[in-house]
């Protein structure tokens, strides 16, 4: 997909919430990018905790391209600010280079904003080089 194209494209995607109809697509997009895999009971389990985020990013015909899953904690060292973990975030691989990812993440760090969170925090494999210049570009230290 040329710069234009992606550009357009980006424009035309949507952040939705994350349904139970949706893990399938979850899992798919999990698998093809090598995340640590979650089962769909992981996943329902999730969608019941009231702190969970779970966006997903979908195109103009309801196709997911990619997906984020985290959620607000209480954090400091006597729990009395909120923070905020992401589990997993993925774009399905052909989409992938195309500023989807930045999409999703921003949209998780508005609700993070909204809802108070003073800090996000994650978990990164140290091979992950991809995703370490993304977290770097966004604030993020090791």
């Amino acid at each position: 997909m040329d710069k234009s194209a992606a550009q357009k494209f980006v424009g035309s995607c949507r952040i939705r919430p994350v349904d139970s109809h949706h893990i399938g697509e979850l899992i798919r997009i999990a698998d093809e990018t090598n995340l640590s895999p979650w089962t769909a009971q992981g996943y329902l389990d999730e969608m019941k905790n009231d702190d969970a985020i779970m966006l997903r990013l979908v195109s103009d015909e309801n196709r997911t391209l990619g997906f984020i899953v985290g959620r607000t904690v209480l954090g400091g060292e006597i729990e009395t600010r909120l923070d905020a973990e992401i589990y997993n975030i993925a774009i399905a691989t052909r989409y992938q280079g195309n500023g989807f990812g930045q999409v999703l993440f921003d949209a998780f760090t508005e609700i993070c904003r909204e809802r108070g969170v003073n800090n996000v925090w994650l978990d990164v494999r140290e091979s992950n080089h991809k995703a370490i210049g993304f977290y770097e570009r966004n604030g993020f230290t090791g």
